[in-house]
C-alpha cells in the first residue's frame, strides 16, 4: 500500500493535501499490521497476533495474504489505528549520532495525496484539524506500541520466544507467507517462578500473553473467502 513515504515537513508539504481514505481498502492492501498493546485484545479473536522479528520486535497481526484472502472481506471487523491514521505513519530514522528516533511521515501516494486533494495538512505552518487528529492518534499509537515492545524485550530476556514461519500449499507447492515471526513459548512460561508471574499479572501482562495464545487459532481465518 505504501508507495512514497516521506518525512512530514512544514515547508515541503505546505501546500500538500489529502483525501479521505477508504480504510478498508488500505487494510486489505497491507496484510501485516503493527498493534498498540490494547489492540491485541481487539484482534485476538479474529486474526493471529504474533511478534515481529528484529531488534524492535513488536506485536503484529496477520490480516491477509492478498486482497481476496483477507479478514477485511468480512463485515464489522476492527480496523487497527495504524490503518486509521493513513496516509500518516511513524518511521524510525537514525540521526548523526546513530541514535534512533521515531518521527511522523506521510505516504505521498498520488491516489490520496497531492495539491488538488480535499484536506490541507498545514495552514500558516500549523496542522489543520483532520491532519492534527490523525497525528495525535498516531502518537498515541506509538506510545501503545512502545509498551508492547517493552513486554517483548522482557520476554526475550527470559528466553520465552519461539521462532515460527507461516507456510501454505498452493497447487502442491509450499509458499512462505511469513518467513520469520515469534510466539510466546507456553511451556517455558509455565516454568517461570511464581514471583515473576505474579508481577506480570499485576502489570496486566498475563492478559496480553493469554490473548496472544488464543489468537494462534486464527491462521485459517486469514485464508477464508467471504
Amino acid at each position: 500500500m505504501y508507495k512514497n513515504i516521506e518525512i512530514l515537513d512544514k515547508k515541503k508539504h505546505n501546500k500538500t493535501k489529502f483525501d479521505s481514505v477508504d480504510v478498508l481498502e488500505v487494510a486489505k492492501n497491507i496484510g501485516i499490521v503493527p498493534l498498540g498493546i490494547d489492540e491485541v485484545f481487539e484482534m485476538c479473536c479474529i486474526a493471529p497476533v504474533v511478534i515481529s522479528a528484529g531488534d524492535e520486535a513488536e506485536f503484529i497481526v496477520l490480516t491477509g495474504i492478498s486482497n481476496g484472502l483477507n479478514i477485511y472481506n468480512k463485515p464489522n471487523v476492527y480496523i487497527p489505528k495504524f490503518v486509521q491514521t493513513y496516509p500518516f505513519l511513524n518511521i524510525t530514522v537514525q540521526d548523526e549520532n546513530k541514535n534512533l528516533n521515531t518521527i511522523v511521515a506521510i505516504d505521498n501516494y498520488n491516489k490520496y495525496v497531492g495539491k488538488n486533494k480535499k484536506n490541507s495538512i498545514f495552514k500558516s505552518g500549523e496542522l489543520e484539524t483532520l491532519a492534527d487528529e490523525k497525528i495525535v492518534a498516531l502518537r498515541t499509537l506509538h506510545s501503545r506500541r512502545d509498551i508492547g515492545k517493552k513486554i517483548i524485550k522482557e520476554l526475550k530476556e527470559k528466553d520465552l520466544l519461539l521462532q515460527k514461519s507461516f507456510n501454505i500449499k498452493v497447487k502442491e507447492e509450499e509458499k512462505t507467507i511469513l518467513k520469520e515471526f515469534y510466539i510466546i513459548n507456553r511451556e517455558k512460561l509455565l516454568k517461570l517462578d511464581d514471583a515473576t508471574l505474579a508481577l506480570w499479572a499485576k502489570k496486566g501482562w498475563m492478559g496480553i500473553i493469554d490473548a496472544q495464545f488464543k489468537s494462534l487459532n486464527n491462521f485459517e481465518k486469514v485464508l477464508e473467502k467471504n
